[in-house]
């Protein structure tokens, strides 16, 4: 290999680790540099409440479930050393494993992002429009008010004025997957 292709091969690596590190700190809630059940909990119940769901309806139920099922998929597939909990080593190590690529992506993120994404449409047009979006990424302590403006405006492929599943879905693979520094979805949650 040679030096400039080696230089490009630890550029793109060390993007995905940064981005792997930003999901790492949002997951990571309590701030205690490690990933717990509790954690995934408590993002359930700030999404759920955030965004004034009842909190027994169906859909509220399902962001329950998924937010536990991703805690309990991890914890099975990336807690190398069997402690119960996730370090941001074993995190970002892990998730280059299980969702760097479209198959893994599929099965790991995807579900939980549309299960998300339906709770968040609160008008149920099928669409995020500018608020919502917004308020998803304050919800996540991703993005401030100005940088989600700007979020939304790179992320709004067709120019439409809303976002899609299919236009955040395909943001939030390229944020897991590309190795591209120009990729919009690289900012999804704000400037790596």
């Amino acid at each position: 290999m040679t030096s400039s292709a080696t230089s490009s091969a630890t550029t793109s690596a060390n993007l995905l680790e940064r981005k792997y590190a930003r999901r790492f700190a949002m997951f990571d809630v309590d701030g205690s540099g490690h990933l717990e059940p509790s954690d995934f909990d408590e993002l359930a119940a700030r999404l759920i409440g955030g965004l004034g769901a009842d909190p027994a309806s169906a859909k509220a139920q399902r962001v329950r479930e998924g937010y536990r099922d991703l805690c309990a998929a991890l914890l099975a597939e990336i807690d190398t050393d069997g402690d119960g909990r996730i370090s941001e080593p074993e995190f970002v190590t892990g998730m280059a494993r299980v969702a760097g690529d479209r198959e893994g992506f599929a099965r790991m993120i995807a579900p939980l992002a549309r299960t998300n994404l339906d709770l968040c449409d609160t008008d149920g047009d099928g669409q995020l429009d500018r608020d919502e979006f917004a308020r998803l990424l304050g919800l996540f302590n991703a993005a401030a008010l100005g940088d989600a403006e700007r979020i939304f405006d790179r992320l709004d492929t067709d120019g439409g004025g809303t976002l899609s599943v299919s236009e955040i879905l395909d943001a939030l693979c390229d944020f897991y997957l590309s190795t591209d520094p120009a990729s919009p979805g690289n900012l999804l949650f704000g400037e790596i």
